[in-house]
């Protein structure tokens, strides 16, 4: 037995049945080993305006989440209560989680990017018992646009906010996060567990698909399948400390960056989107030995560094692709310097994470039923994930090729779609799974003679990779068209080596206008849009080509111009 292997079955006879939930292992590591870090803020918190860099050992993290819950129930939350969450990539953020998790609620994450036209129609669909926010970031009130949002939500009782100046009729947590009487963890027992949590919704996340953004519950096992396979497949250790520079707010990073090193016991700093130099630095003054980052950024840590040195501590790297299909080539060396692990995510439904072979296409995704690293054969049950393609055969030249769309499931994907009763109606918003488990992702893909058992996804016209985030198009066609000034309008997008995509609005504008990007900048910005949803551009056209249902045939626009 190998030094790694020996670490890692004492990690897992550590923690016994607290894995069944999250803030149970936290609840564990903080009575064994409560002296050890846990999570460290980004060292340019204060120079962002979010106040002086904390740091938290497991002990310190157990305490502050105690006291989260104790004033979530002065509060009167209940179990099941959803708790909208719009926060930053700070330390209070995991333990907003973690105490939302030991109260029983259901935190419901939303991007720091929308405003509160976005907010408006989040909490039209979740119906959140109460909020919590930052109070500013990047030049925005955030607590503020929370509280506006409130007042026009009946079911919204509370809206909770840290950092400096918190608005009237907010709730502030500033004193929580500060130090406290940390002794009462260590003779503390782990909280209660029915044997049922497993089955409890533990967050609420955001599916972007053609239609829009759809919240998407999943339960407390879900998460934790999803965290064991990134931990198995990372070969996640206590000694390991993880780099996060993604806010907390999809799959990704909630498995990856925070369940699976808590799984692990390693130590989690966070970093401020983004930041570069500041984030090399951290990767060579805290000694990073894992972070997960997009292609690009991979590529300019070899060329700022000569990874092979190793005078670095960083031995592992996660490459995160904004997009299933891979929208451009590659940038990482054909040979880089460390391991690289591909992590694919499928409109929050699925996410693949593999170490990627010498040579290796990572556009090429695995079909069939993916079990966790290191499980024997008798352990093997339900796989954390299976992929398959529905669709029909066809000859394509000279061969057979299989085109339709991805389907999966297995003990990470999310299979509750019925807590929204809005969705009832509407089952295009929460795909059921058919009659073999398997839920439809909307994603299309083909296979064929040449793949074997893997598959390539193709580009959805409808969804757009924009700067790390993705956007509905269809909403950009409706935003955009209902701007006076245009008879019609129509987002599309170009392939951009930084943003993934950008975003150009075509337009028909009216006989006597003139169209101005400007004046249409003002529209979007007095309805209180997300800043990211503005094209970079307008594109005059003398029609929107549509399909006979009234759907915008985006290829066309391009050959108009």
């Amino acid at each position: 037995m190998d030094q790694d292997e020996s670490v890692r079955i004492e990690v897992a006879d550590d923690l016994g049945d607290g894995q069944d939930s999250l803030e149970g292992v936290l609840r564990q590591r903080a009575v064994r080993h409560g002296d050890r870090l846990l999570f460290a803020d980004a060292p340019d918190r204060a120079e962002r305006g979010l106040g002086t860099p904390r740091e938290m050992s497991y002990l310190q993290a157990d305490a502050a989440v105690d006291r989260l819950c104790e004033r979530f129930r002065e509060a009167g939350l209940r179990a099941d209560d959803i708790i909208a969450v719009q926060t930053p990539n700070t330390i209070e953020t995991p333990l907003l989680l973690l105490a939302a998790w030991r109260s029983g609620l259901v935190p419901c994450l939303m991007p720091l990017l929308w405003r509160l036209d976005e907010i408006d129609h989040a909490f039209a669909r979740i119906k959140p018992a109460a909020a919590v926010a930052c109070t500013h970031y990047g030049g925005e009130r955030t607590a503020e646009a929370l509280g506006e949002a409130a007042a026009r939500h009946m079911s919204v009782r509370y809206v909770f906010a840290f950092g400096d100046d918190a608005p009237d009729g907010s709730a502030p947590l500033d004193d929580v996060f500060l130090g406290g009487d940390v002794e009462a963890v260590r003779d503390a027992a782990s909280p209660e567990n029915d044997g049922a949590v497993s089955e409890q919704t533990a967050v609420i996340t955001w599916s972007i698909s053609g239609s829009g953004a759809h919240p998407l519950p999943r339960t407390h096992g879900e998460l934790i399948a999803l965290a064991r396979y990134f931990e198995a497949t990372l070969k996640l250790r206590r000694s390991d400390i993880v780099l996060n520079p993604y806010p907390f707010l999809g799959a990704h990073a909630l498995a990856g960056q925070l369940a699976a090193p808590l799984l692990a016991g390693s130590q989690v700093r966070l970093h401020l989107p983004f930041d570069f130099d500041v984030f090399v630095r951290q990767i060579e003054e805290q000694d990073i030995t894992y972070t997960a980052v997009p292609a690009p950024v991979i590529a300019a840590l070899e060329e700022r560094h000569n990874l092979r040195t190793g005078k670095l501590k960083l031995s592992r790297v996660g490459c995160v692709w904004p997009s299933p299909h891979v929208i451009s080539p590659d940038p990482t060396p054909a040979k880089p310097s460390l391991p690289v692990f591909d992590i694919h995510g499928f409109t929050e439904r699925a996410v693949v994470v593999r170490e990627r072979a010498p040579d290796a296409d990572p556009s090429l995704l695995p079909l069939g039923k993916i079990h966790v690293p290191g499980e024997d054969d008798e352990q093997q049950g339900e796989p954390v994930l299976e992929t398959r393609v529905r669709g029909s055969v066809a000859k394509q030249d000279s061969q057979q090729v299989l085109k339709g769309t991805l389907t999966v499931r297995g003990a990470s994907v999310p299979s509750r779609s019925d807590i929204f009763a809005d969705e009832e109606d509407q089952p295009e918003l929460a795909p059921r799974p058919d009659a073999h488990g398997f839920i439809d992702t909307g994603i299309g893909c083909y296979v064929d003679e040449t793949l074997g058992d893997q598959f390539r996804c193709k580009k959805s016209e409808d969804v757009i990779y924009h700067g790390g985030t993705v956007i509905a198009a269809p909403e950009l066609d409706r935003l955009y068209g209902e701007f006076s000034e245009f008879l019609d309008a129509a987002a599309f997008v170009l392939d951009d080596a930084v943003m993934g995509e950008r975003i150009l609005a075509a337009v028909v504008p009216r006989p006597d206008q003139a169209p101005s990007l400007e004046r249409l900048k003002a529209f979007l910005a007095e309805r209180r849009v997300a800043p990211h949803k503005t094209p970079d551009q307008l594109v005059v056209v003398k029609a929107i080509p549509r399909d006979h249902d009234g759907t915008v045939m985006r290829e066309k626009i391009l050959s108009q111009l």
